[in-house]
């Protein structure tokens, strides 16, 4: 608190104290002429800049960032020598998870945000986090499996199976204020048994343009082996229309 402003509260506390000690018309104005000059002073000081802010960058007014991260579902597809395996036991050993984690970024701020890196990474159950490499590029060849509740025009109600795209979780283009962004994130694990993948704690840290960290976990049981399945597009038919012979040249033949 400056100067002025101690002085502007003493006056008043003064005024107030000898106006009730004197009594009479002339306490009464006394007090009157503390109260208006100290009420003055409190306001001139305001009005002045006299209440300085302080310099410390910490304590600036700066608003502070928000990020929510949300790990909606884990996905663990079990592998060997990179072809499907079937689950035996609880405790199969020899066994590579392919990982598969929905995200969802939440700004919840009104300014705009900027992602500078992510990590992503997992604990077994009573061991020391580990941080799980990204597959980059090739959430193409795979495809979520999902049940459709659907209403034909009839009224009746059915299901259907239906194969979804997933796109990868994107953070190079800043994330506007009170938006959001979803997307999957592919990683590659060995090591574990099931079981331990099944208890495992996925735990992503997000870090933003002002060096501020923001993480979201998920605790198993996990969905194994899931519903991602390999996707393979079929190569495009191209129509050809055969050439036409020269007069007196042999025709193609398949034998």
């Amino acid at each position: 608190m400056s100067k002025p402003e101690w002085f502007g509260l003493a006056l008043l506390g003064c005024g107030a104290l000898f106006g009730f000690l004197m009594g009479g018309a002339f306490g009464v104005a006394f007090a009157c002429v503390c109260l208006v000059v100290g009420f003055v002073l409190l306001v001139a000081s305001e009005a002045l800049g006299t209440r300085r802010k302080s310099a410390d960058p910490k304590t600036s007014s700066e608003s502070p960032t928000h990020l929510l991260v949300l790990l909606k579902e884990v996905h663990a597809r079990p592998h060997r020598a990179g072809k499907f395996q079937e689950i035996t036991g609880p405790h199969q050993t020899g066994l590579e998870f392919e990982i598969f984690v929905h995200c969802w970024l939440v700004n919840d701020t009104d300014e705009r945000m900027g992602i500078t890196t992510t990590r992503l990474t997992l604990t077994k159950p009573g061991g020391a986090p580990v941080l799980l490499e990204r597959v980059y590029g090739d959430l193409g060849n795979w495809k979520l499996g999902r049940l459709r509740d659907e209403l034909d025009s009839w009224g009746v109600r059915y299901l259907q199976a239906a194969q979804e795209a997933m796109s990868e979780l994107r953070w190079e283009d800043p994330l506007e204020g009170g938006s959001s962004r979803e997307g999957w994130l592919h990683v590659r694990v060995d090591g574990l048994t099931p079981a331990e993948m099944q208890n495992a704690r996925l735990e992503l840290e997000v870090l933003d343009s002002h060096m501020a960290s923001h993480v979201g976990q998920v605790l198993g049981p996990h969905q194994i082996p899931g519903r991602i399945w390999p996707f393979r597009p079929e190569p495009m038919k191209i129509a050809t229309r055969p050439m036409p012979s020269e007069p007196g040249s042999p025709s193609p033949s398949l034998g």
